[in-house]
């Protein structure tokens, strides 16, 4: 999912994205190897062929008709038309160090389109963040050049670049960087693809989660291509050795954006579990899918072609005619582990205004800033520097105010501008996007240079943009579609500081990073020592934290003693009022991703699933990686769930088994909790140990 990384008791903004790159990286590793080998490898079709591993079970391509009426959100086939098939375009050998082979599989089914902007799109190596605190490019680099590498064995395009090299030309449009939504990688492990696996065994199929790529389970630390991980990594290697190590075939799919959307991730799976199948001759396929990764793999094991519950508004028609594209299931998963996923949908976003905050002032190629906003706009008064950072030759550099904070937020007259994310003010009775004015004329009208104005930096809303022509573009349909109000489970808490103990401030990151950093070092700030403003929130700091959820009329203020002509709301008694931001809110988020969640929690898996294994981080996760305070009714409360998702979300053992006999939930299901939080679950031995022996002991 999108996630926050933050650190305890930090001085500044910058100090805790610097001191979060050693947890990031556990998840964020991205992929593999350069010399492409166009000659495809034969078995599913080889390079152009067609695969046909688990046809015997497939269902009629499509289910149902397609109404032509939504023809617009979906890309056109790759081949001569629609077929539930793929096809293996190619494959890449990496270096020694990393995967065996990656192989490019292209689906044949009808996929969405899905948006990208400069946050989501694949990094070449020459686009990899790096200065010496950050040294990405040396750890994952060289990995994410081998995965533009491997998409770019069907785009062939120079524009790729190479490992060791800059001055690229730009990519454009659909690209190697930008792949198309049918486009998916197939890793296979090292041993594996030498075939030094016993192929006895059931394979093992691993599914990667937002912001992570298939590399996350071989090197979550990275690989400086001589063995040395990222600074502060203890664990150099990943699942995929912990597995190959007891002789299990291994192979990890990479998807080609980590926020895609959900319906064509599915379809992308299905077609992996037959590769997987042709490759190795299994009947069946072991699925291991962490975070994002589950919604995947849920929707191909509920067979959504069969659902028959959507509702009428714009989106959820549009969901219905995915869902229509998804194979029908095929009986060939042995064993299913849910690892620490949001099978009941997420509101991290909307629960903390600092996330927004980072998302719109961090470099785009910076990790920490590829998640989505749930704000429409925000004031520039959150910017995270005074506004000098233009960029790394700025005289006061701040990697994380590159973005859309670019010399805004410096002083009190431009402490007001608004910085815009999305163009879409809400929904019109048929339920379709509604914007007034273009997301270039929003922000060139708060002073942003239209000659260098780029629809791609500004669209990070997860509820994206109209464009220009009139199209919708979101590139963050899978988080959209995951987006569900948790808050009647567990309410945003009283932070009100009365008795002491109940003071949040030590602890949480909206507190002291986004509250206190606007109310105290930005507001209240002034030479001449006179109280410049106040964030006017209530006493228990609730109302500026719901805003995201309920935006229309939002009564989170800031008051202040410049007045503003364009801006402020009202000047009383020598203080304006101002808004700090805007957006639609999560019920009309919730529409616009098709009501997913509802959809999903209302239909369990197939019966026909062999064994499903709910495994889920229990614990807050290591110091520093706590991100669920709002699930929390204390400060020393239990978080109620493993750092970045709740209980009830991701331990969903009863939903994902409704339809099942009770007999089977009891012989053929089991829910287990270990003490580690979201961001370890993947890369922690102690848990890809429990992995494998409950898969070890499947008949």
């Amino acid at each position: 999912m999108a996630f926050r990384f933050v650190t305890r008791g930090a001085g500044s903004i910058e100090s805790s994205v610097r001191a979060c790159a050693a947890v990031l990286l556990a998840v964020a590793a991205a992929a593999c190897g350069p010399n492409p080998n166009p000659a495809g490898s034969g078995g599913a079709g080889g390079a152009g062929g067609s695969g046909g591993a688990g046809g015997e079970n497939a269902g009629p391509y499509p289910p149902a008709a397609f109404d032509p009426a939504y023809d617009s959100y979906f890309d056109p086939p790759g081949g001569a038309g629609y077929a539930d098939d793929y096809r293996v375009v190619g494959e890449t050998t990496p270096p020694a160090w990393s995967w065996g082979k990656i192989e490019l599989i292209e689906g044949m089914q009808r996929y969405r389109e899905e948006g990208y902007n400069l946050r989501t799109q694949k990094l070449r190596w020459e686009d990899t963040f790096q200065d010496a605190t950050y040294p990405l490019r040396t750890y994952f680099g060289e990995l994410n050049q081998q995965l533009v590498d491997a998409f770019n064995v069907h785009y062939k395009d120079a524009c790729a670049g190479q490992s060791g090299q800059t001055g690229a030309a730009a990519c454009k449009g659909e690209s190697p960087l930008r792949p198309a939504a049918r486009f998916s990688l197939l890793h296979h492990g090292p041993k594996t693809a030498a075939l030094s696996c016993d192929k006895a065994q059931t394979p093992v199929l691993l599914v990667h989660g937002a912001m992570q790529t298939g590399n996350v389970w071989l090197l979550p630390g990275g690989n400086d291509g001589k063995g040395a991980v990222y600074p502060g990594t203890t664990q150099k290697t990943g699942f995929v050795q912990a597995l190959e190590d007891k002789g299990t075939c291994t192979y990890a799919i990479t998807f080609g954006s980590f926020h895609g959307d959900n319906f064509n991730q599915a379809t992308n799976l299905a077609n992996a579990i037959r590769r997987v199948r042709e490759l190795t001759g299994a009947p069946k396929v072991d699925v291991v899918a962490w975070s994002k990764g589950v919604l995947a793999a849920d929707l191909y094991l509920s067979n959504p072609s069969s659902w028959n519950d959507w509702g009428t508004k714009h989106f959820e028609r549009v969901a219905a005619e995915e869902a229509k594209n998804v194979p029908v299931f095929r009986k060939d998963v042995r064993g299913y582990v849910a690892l620490s996923g949001p099978h009941l949908g997420i509101d991290l976003n909307f629960r903390h205004p600092f996330n927004d905050l980072i998302i719109f002032s961090t470099l785009e190629s910076a990790p920490v800033g590829q998640g989505p906003s749930v704000w429409g706009w925000m004031s520039a008064v959150q910017c995270v520097t005074w506004g000098y950072a233009s960029g790394p030759n700025s005289p006061f550099p701040n990697p994380n105010a590159y973005s859309l904070c670019e010399d805004r937020g410096a002083t009190w007259p431009d402490f007001w501008t608004r910085i815009y994310g999305s163009n879409i003010t809400g929904l019109d009775g048929e339920g379709k996007p509604v914007a007034k004015d273009s997301l270039e004329a929003l922000n060139t009208a708060e002073g942003v240079d239209g000659a260098s104005f780029d629809f791609d930096q500004y669209n990070i809303s997860m509820w994206g943009s109209v464009d220009e022509s009139g199209k919708h573009v979101s590139a963050y349909l899978g988080q959209l579609q995951a987006a569900y109000d948790l808050r009647p489970q567990y309410p945003l808490p009283n932070r009100e500081d009365d008795p002491v103990s109940y003071d949040w401030s030590a602890i949480d990151t909206d507190e002291y990073k986004w509250r206190d950093w606007v109310n105290t070092y930005k507001l209240a700030y002034n030479p001449a020592g006179i109280i410049g403003g106040w964030v006017d929130d209530d006493d228990a700091h609730i109302t500026c934290r719901a805003t995201a959820y309920d935006p229309a009329d939002s009564p989170c203020k800031a008051k202040h003693a410049y007045y503003d002509v364009e801006h402020a709301e009202d000047y009383v008694a020598g203080y304006a009022t101002y808004g700090l931001m805007d957006g639609i809110g999560i019920e009309a988020a919730m529409e616009m991703g098709g009501n997913f969640i509802e959809r999903l929690k209302h239909h369990g898996l197939s019966p026909d699933l062999d064994f499903l294994y709910v495994l889920h981080g229990a614990a807050p996760g290591a110091a520093g990686s706590i991100f669920e305070f709002d699930g929390m009714s204390c400060p020393t409360c239990d978080p109620k769930g493993d750092g970045v998702l709740f209980d009830v979300s991701i331990a969903a053992q009863d939903q994902l088994t409704q339809g099942w006999t009770a007999d089977a939930k009891s012989s053929r299901s089991k829910q287990e909790g270990v003490p580690y939080g979201h961001l370890e679950v993947g890369v922690t031995p102690a848990v890809w140990t429990k992995m494998i022996d409950q898969l070890g002991a499947l008949p």
